[in-house]
Formats: C-alpha cells, sequence, structure tokens
C-alpha cells in the first residue's frame, strides 16, 4: 500500500490513540475501487514473446534496480544481517560491538544495546522487566525459591534420613533391631549396595526407626525418632501441597509489585472486543449494532433484555475487521519470491559465466548441476523464468481483483467494555451448540468456496491467453486520490448473489447463529491462522492431535515395555545377585538410556505437532502444548515409574525396585538438562546460520531472507518452566526414599538459573507474547496433576502411620478452604500483610487497534510491495525496447 492509501486507512488512528468519528473503522480488504483508473499501459503478448526471444539478458539485467534497505534488497549485505542479529541480543558480542559504530537495525528499528552486565550477578528484574514484562524475570524468582525449598526438605527430611541409614550401615549385626528376616535381608541389601544415593526401601526404614524408638523408650528414652519421621514427612507433604498457594502468592506479589511496568495489566482492547464468527453474510457496523441490539432485547432474562439500551445509538461500535483466508494467496505470493530469486541467480550465472566462464552463484537446489551449465541452457531457463514470474504475477492479481476469500468472521470492538460484556452474555453458548451453527455454517461456506476457486481458475486461463497483457493492471496498488484501500474488488456478481441469498436464508435468526467469543491480545494474534478456511485449520489441527496422540502411544509403550524388562522380577534377580553377561549389562545400560530418550523425544514430538495445529493466537498454541504436555510429561512418563514400582514390584520393601526408579529418575533429569542445554531451538537456529554462511555468497539470498535466518530463536519459557518443575516434582518424589537425588535437583536448579541467564542474554529473543497470565496458567496446569498424585504418594508409603486417615482428611478440607478463598487470602496477604499497592504507570499505556493490526500484517506478507518491484521491472525493459526502436 502507498502513503495516501495508509493515511486513509489509519487517519483515525494516529499514533494509536482512537479519535471517535461519526462513522465506525471498518477494515475491509474487498473494496470497491473508486476513482478514476488512469489510462493503461498496454503491449502485445505476441511482441513481447517476439521481443522476449531476442533479448539479451546480461543488457536488460542493467535495468534492473531492487530497492535498498528493503527485504528484497539484492545482494545481500552480511554486515546489515549481522547487525540485525546483534540487535535482538540483551548483550551483544563485544567483538562485534568494537567493530561497528551502528546504534540500531536498519530494517526492524531494534537498538543495540552497548551497555555491559555481567550475567553472573546482575538483577534479572532490573534488566528485563521494562522491557519485557513479570514473565521472563518471574522464571528467574521461582528457581530461587524452588532451591530455598529443596534446601528446607533436606534438612528437615534428609539429614535425618542419611544419618539414620548410615548409623544402621556402620554395625547392621548391631544396630539392626528387626525381626522380620525379608526386611532385614532388605536393609542388608541396601547397606551391601553402597552407592552414592544412600537410601533404602521405606518399609524396612520406618520399621527400623520404630523399632529402635521402642527400644529407647524401655530404656528410658524418649523414642524421638519415630516421633521426628512423622512430623518431617507429614511438613514435607503439607508443604507439597500449599505449593498453589505459594506460588500464586508469589506471582500475585510481583504483579502488584510492578504493575506499572506489566503491559498486559494495561490492555483493554480484548476486554473491550469480541471476535464472531458464522455470520450468514458481510453485514455492515449498523446491521451488526442492530442485530445485537434486537438479540439481546429477546433475551428471556430482563437484567440481560435490558442491555439492549446500550446498542441503540449508532457509534456503539467502534471498529469492525472483516477476516479473510490470506493463505493462499500468502502461499502463491511466496513461491513468486522465490521464483524471483531463483531468476535474479541465473543472471548472475550467466554474467559469471559469460566474463570467467565458471560460475560461482548458484541455490541450493543446483548444488549438483551448476557445472554443467552452459549459456545456451540458462538463456532458456531465463525466458522460462521470466514467463513463470509474470504468469504467477497474473495469478496473484486475478485472485485478488475477484476478491479474497471472506470467511463469515469477524472482529468487533465495541465503544465501552459494558457493551462487550452485553454481547457476549448473550451469545454465550453450549459447546454443542457451538459445534451445530459450526457444521451448518462451514458446508455453506465450503459450497461458496468451491464456487469462488472455479471462478479464479476460469479468470486465470482468461489472462494466460488473452493476447493483451496491462502492465498496470499487474500493479495492486491504488492511486493516490483514491479514497480506500483498492488492493482487491468486490466478490463478482454471482457470488455476491450466492451470498445474498444465504443470508436471506439466515438474516431472521442471526442472532441465533453467530458464534461470540472473548476479544483477543492484538499482541500475539495469528491474522493468517485466524482467517483460514475452517475446514483446512480443522484438518491441521486433527492432524497435529492425532500424530501427537499415535506418535505419544507408541513412544510411551515402547518406554513402558522396556521399562517392565528393566524391571521384571528374574531380570531383577539375577541383577541382584550379579549373574547378568555382560552383553546383558550393556543390553541393560543401552535401554536405560533409551527410556530416557524416549521421553525426551516423546516432548519434542508433541510440541512439533501441536505448534502445527494453526490455532487463532500465541495464547491458545501455548496453552494446547501445555495441556498435551502435562498428561505426557507428567502422568505417562514421570509418575507411570512410581506406580508401576510400589504397585507392581514392590518397591516399598525392594531395595533394587527402588533403586531402578532413583536411577531412572536422575538419569532422566540428566538427559533433559543435556535437551535444555543444547535446546532445540537454538541448536536449529545455529545450523541454520551455518548452512547459510558456509561458502557464503551474497547473490544466494535476498536481505529478508538472510535477515531472518540471522534472527536468533526465542527464548522457550514454557519448556524451562516445565524443566523446573520436572525437576522440582522428582525431588519431592524422591525425598521419602533418596534424600540425596535433592542434592542432585538442587545442584541442577542451581546450573540452570546460571545458563539460563547467559543464555537469555547472549543466546536468544525474548517473546514478550509469552505473559504473566500463560505463566500462571501452566503452573496451574500442574498441579491439577501433579496434586492427586503427591497425595497418592504419601498415602502409599507412610499408610502405616495411625494418624494418615485424619491427616489426608483434613489437608483435604484446608484444599478445598484454599481453592474456594484462594483469591481473597491472597489478596489479604498482599495488600494487608506486605501492604502493596499498585502503581499508576509513569508513561501511558495507549489502546491497540486491530484495525492497525491486520492492516500491517497483510503489508508485511510483501504482496503489494513484490508486485510493484515487478511492475517496474516489466515496464523498464518495454520503455528500454521502446526506446531502442525509436533510436533505430
Amino acid at each position: 500500500m502507498n502513503n495516501s492509501d495508509n493515511e486513509n486507512l489509519i487517519e483515525n488512528f494516529e499514533d494509536d490513540q482512537q479519535v471517535y468519528t461519526n462513522q465506525p473503522a471498518t477494515l475491509d480488504f474487498n473494496l470497491e475501487r473508486q476513482g478514476q483508473v488512469p489510462q493503461q499501459h498496454r503491449f502485445s503478448s505476441t511482441k513481447f514473446r517476439e521481443r522476449l526471444s531476442s533479448i539479451d539478458p546480461l543488457e536488460w539485467a542493467k535495468n534492473i534496480k531492487m530497492p535498498e534497505n528493503n527485504y528484497y534488497t539484492y545482494p545481500c549485505n552480511y554486515d546489515l544481517a549481522e547487525l540485525h542479529r546483534q540487535c535482538h541480543y540483551i548483550q551483544p558480542d563485544q567483538d562485534f560491538l568494537d567493530k561497528t559504530q551502528a546504534t540500531e537495525c536498519p530494517c526492524c528499528n531494534k537498538q543495540l544495546n552497548r551497555k555491559r552486565i555481567n550475567f553472573l550477578t546482575v538483577n534479572m528484574w532490573q534488566l528485563l522487566v521494562e522491557d519485557y514484562g513479570i514473565a521472563a524475570p518471574l522464571y528467574f524468582t521461582f528457581l530461587k525459591f524452588q532451591m530455598i525449598l529443596f534446601i528446607i526438605i533436606f534438612c528437615v527430611y534428609g539429614i535425618f534420613f542419611i544419618t539414620e541409614v548410615n548409623w544402621v550401615c556402620s554395625d547392621t549385626k548391631n544396630n539392626i533391631c528387626l525381626t522380620d528376616p525379608h526386611l532385614i535381608q532388605e536393609y542388608e541389601d541396601a547397606c551391601e549396595l553402597n552407592t552414592i544415593y544412600m537410601f533404602v526401601a521405606i518399609d524396612p526404614f520406618l520399621s527400623q526407626i520404630k523399632c529402635s524408638s521402642e527400644i529407647d523408650i524401655q530404656n528410658g528414652g524418649s523414642g524421638f525418632k519415630w516421633v521426628y519421621v512423622q512430623i518431617a514427612a507429614f511438613i514435607i507433604f503439607l508443604m507439597n501441597i500449599l505449593l498453589p498457594l505459594e506460588y500464586e502468592i508469589i506471582i500475585r506479589y510481583k504483579q502488584i509489585k510492578y504493575w506499572d511496568k506489566e503491559p498486559t495489566n494495561h490492555v483493554t482492547e480484548n476486554k473491550k472486543s469480541v471476535y464472531v464468527r458464522h455470520l450468514p453474510y458481510k453485514m455492515t457496523a449498523e446491521e451488526i449494532s442492530q442485530t445485537i441490539c434486537k438479540a439481546i432485547a429477546m433475551n428471556n432474562f430482563d437484567q440481560v433484555a435490558k442491555k439492549s439500551v446500550l446498542f441503540e445509538h449508532k457509534n456503539s461500535i467502534q471498529e469492525l475487521v472483516y477476516i479473510y483466508d490470506i493463505h493462499e494467496i500468502n502461499e502463491m505470493n511466496i513461491d513468486r519470491e522465490n521464483s524471483l530469486l531463483d531468476f535474479m541467480i541465473t543472471l548472475e550465472q550467466m554474467r559469471e559465466l559469460k566474463e570467467t566462464g565458471m560460475i560461482t552463484t548458484y541455490s541450493d537446489k543446483q548444488i549438483k548441476t551448476y557445472k554443467s551449465f552452459n549459456l545456451e541452457i540458462l538463456d532458456n531457463l531465463f525466458k522460462q523464468q521470466l514467463k513463470d514470474i509474470m504468469f504467477k504475477t497474473q495469478k496473484i492479481k486475478s485472485y485478488l481483483k475477484n476478491g479474497l476469500p471472506y470467511t463469515n468472521k469477524v472482529i468487533i470492538k465495541f465503544e465501552t467494555k459494558e457493551q462487550r460484556d452485553a454481547a457476549y452474555l448473550h451469545y454465550r453458548k453450549k459447546w454443542y451448540q457451538n459445534l451445530l451453527i459450526r457444521y451448518e455454517v462451514m458446508k455453506e461456506q465450503n459450497r461458496l468456496k468451491k464456487l469462488q476457486n472455479n471462478q479464479v481458475a476460469d479468470i486465470t486461463s482468461l489472462y494466460s491467453d488473452s493476447r493483451t497483457v496491462s502492465v498496470d493492471d499487474l500493479q495492486i496498488q491504488s492511486q493516490p486520490v483514491q479514497q480506500a484501500r483498492v488492493s482487491v474488488f468486490n466478490q463478482n456478481t454471482q457470488l455476491a448473489k450466492q451470498q445474498y441469498d444465504y443470508s436471506n436464508k439466515y438474516v431472521e435468526q442471526v442472532h441465533y447463529q453467530i458464534g461470540v467469543k472473548r476479544g483477543f491480545r492484538i499482541n500475539g494474534i495469528f491474522w493468517e491462522n485466524l482467517g483460514m478456511d475452517t475446514f483446512k485449520r480443522l484438518k491441521f489441527r486433527l492432524k497435529a492431535i492425532f500424530t501427537a496422540a499415535i506418535a505419544s502411544c507408541l513412544l510411551m509403550g515402547s518406554f513402558e515395555l522396556i521399562y517392565f524388562y528393566q524391571n521384571n522380577p528374574n531380570q531383577v534377580q539375577r541383577k541382584s545377585d550379579g549373574q547378568l553377561s555382560t552383553w546383558e549389562k550393556i543390553l541393560a545400560n543401552c535401554l536405560a538410556i533409551l527410556v530416557t530418550f524416549l521421553s525426551s523425544y516423546t516432548t519434542l514430538t508433541i510440541l512439533g505437532q501441536m505448534a502445527k495445529s494453526r490455532r487463532s493466537t500465541f495464547i491458545e498454541v501455548e496453552e494446547s502444548i501445555m495441556h498435551f504436555f502435562v498428561i505426557i510429561q507428567y502422568f505417562l512418563i514421570q509418575f507411570f515409574p512410581y506406580i508401576a514400582t510400589f504397585e507392581i514390584w514392590g518397591g516399598q520393601k525392594k531395595i533394587v525396585a527402588c533403586y531402578d526408579l532413583v536411577t531412572l529418575s536422575i538419569h532422566r533429569i540428566i538427559f533433559k538438562q543435556i535437551f535444555h542445554t543444547f535446546h532445540i531451538r537454538h541448536t536449529r537456529f545455529w545450523l541454520r546460520k551455518r548452512k547459510a554462511l558456509k561458502n557464503f555468497n551474497p547473490k544466494r539470498f535476498f536481505q529478508g531472507q538472510l535477515n531472518q535466518i540471522m534472527t536468533p530463536a526465542f527464548i522457550s519459557q514454557r519448556g524451562r518452566q516445565f524443566n523446573m518443575l520436572f525437576i522440582l516434582t522428582t525431588a519431592l518424589c524422591l525425598i521419602y526414599i533418596c534424600p540425596v537425588a535433592v542434592l542432585f535437583c538442587l545442584g541442577f536448579t542451581i546450573y540452570i538459573y546460571f545458563w539460563d541467564k547467559y543464555a537469555i542474554t547472549h543466546n536468544y529473543q525474548i517473546d514478550k507474547r509469552f505473559t504473566i497470565e500463560l505463566f500462571s496458567h501452566q503452573i496451574k496446569c500442574y498441579q491439577i496433576v501433579v496434586l492427586p498424585f503427591s497425595i497418592y504418594l504419601f498415602l502409599r508409603l507412610f499408610w502405616r502411620f495411625d494418624w494418615i486417615v485424619y491427616s489426608v482428611f483434613s489437608v483435604g478440607i484446608l484444599m478445598i478452604i484454599v481453592i474456594i478463598f484462594k483469591k481473597r487470602i491472597v489478596k489479604f496477604i498482599i495488600f494487608k500483610i506486605f501492604r502493596l499497592r499498585k502503581k499508576i504507570p509513569q508513561t501511558e499505556f495507549r489502546e491497540q487497534s486491530f484495525f492497525r493490526s491486520y492492516n500491517k500484517f497483510f503489508e508485511n506478507l510483501r504482496i503489494e510491495s513484490l508486485t510493484d518491484i515487478l511492475v517496474n521491472l516489466f515496464r523498464s525493459s518495454e520503455n528500454e525496447s521502446i526506446n531502442k526502436q525509436s533510436i533505430d
């Protein structure tokens, strides 16, 4: 879009500040062209073919002028790409800073940070909260809290456990007072095992303590050991149960303390907007407002019906954004972009072959064939590519001229929050009602889509067979005198008639048909996914879910089979007797490693598939991954070995079963930290960058393509938080039978604390879309799965205590109270005990515009800019030809 279009489109949104006018701002990409169409520049396709056969590609290439400081700058500049990369880091490389005087990236306007920091001692809140909000530094606060928690539970229970086990093992004949031969043998086996883990099965341990305490009481002592172990175990259990409340207090404390710094606290556009689906036709703002008013007035509840007065005035809608299916045209433009790059590479190959006799520039797909190229082959390739580019441009132009497919979706931003609440309250439906509505509207949309595709194909064939081609028709930018967007035309008459008939059929029942969801936060909308055809999105989503589910079942099935093999009673007995052969020992170790690898690979498979589900927003993608991930990560991967150990193999009494459980848990943590250190996002970025820079040739890329390759990956805050919680869960589960494992977990927590401080400042860029709400949602998902298992594990291990039933019942009542009154409890602690107050922001947070965001997204697709480049290219070629003919 040119400057005049931008001024017309966003005149009411200057500096993101809404200026109220008499008419609502409506964004519609299919507005009809206005104004006079300029005199078109035509030329004969027959003459063009004749001219194409006589064109000297090298002379013609001299007239090609690619834009400067643009995505399509050619050849690319490595120094600019490196500047682009370094500007995304909180701590750029010192060597790079010494070599450049630049202060910002010219393509994205990111500032180059020259301030040096020490990642070991830097305060992450001071460093991150101003620019990235609360979520990123809060992760490091949770790591600190986790370290303190590990130290507390180890001091309360672990020191006593290890001291007692060491004292018994120092002289088993005199110190063991057990009477059960099996328990005595298990305790002696634990002492003979003599590993660094220093643990024993829980039944022999508790029986020994109870026996020694009874002897101590008989000798006039207090028997404190038996009392202490019960109190210590219950304290740890209580701390585990109260973790949700502790996390909530920390999250809300930081949110209130930095209230003026967190952008999500001041976002208002999602509170005043709704996302509407299943509109029967493209309704105007006035029609939508009247329909909502009438529908609410018909509501059976008087309190809701009274709110219809909110929609009686004309300006009840502030913004109305129609959603179009842009996926197909975006794919077409990407294909055209790749064709243009191949075309530029072909011209460079012809120049090199003519001047030096050797080709040094080639694309990835030409690695094995470029050495066999000659001038004749390249000349034919040049002509074919030029025709291909013209055809693809014509195809895009005809697609746009026919009109982008309307998806019967719209985003409505009301004037007030009360209007939005009233509309959402009325249109809120049950899931099965939405399902029936979606099915009915999807059928009609699919029929209209097929009709439009047939029309696009007819128009495309018409263009390709036409005797005359208009260069100006290839240009989809509007003229300055036009008052609205003219990149596309309205739906043609036949399609409009179909939509009109459809609208007449359902307009009387529109308040029953449309589906309303809460509005989105603009920072995180995937506009292309939002406008994708419903059947396509459903296909992507089902494919992602089924692929992830099948992969999880296969991988987890292998995981469980291997684990059962490792803990087979015969295998266990042979292990304890030392009867395993060398090959069996190697196989056992390989299987142990394979188990940990399968668990990690399962999570990666889930992440990859759920990311392809074409969700509408970043929040929906992250939440879907969290929901799927929690089931696999905790229930199937982490908790299954505990259930198998204590329910099948008698882990309460058998030291070998406990040893396998502890070994597996420690191995899994080690492997997860290896994956954590060499994270797949950073590894993929590093490999992609290394491939591009190996034998680097600036003529193999557009500047924008190289910039994208050099852009650092976003740090996976969700993945890091899951890793943190995985370590926490392992420590809280193993503390009862192997307190030394808590020290391992403490060591890994300290490691990831400092490693992530380095990674977040030197290796990654921070994603602002991961907000405090997502952080809190992930904690809640974790708690829903982990808390029931924590209760099960405590009951399974300490059922012998007489008070266990009463204590769990009391804790259950306490949990119910905390869940019901959690918000009030947290508010009392924060506002009354800590006496915090919300600070007024020093800078004004301006309300963002869906209008501007969607328009900017369409501009970033580069459809118009690339068409403009090609139009100028064809026009300059024709002008040169005309000038030559006039000279002759």
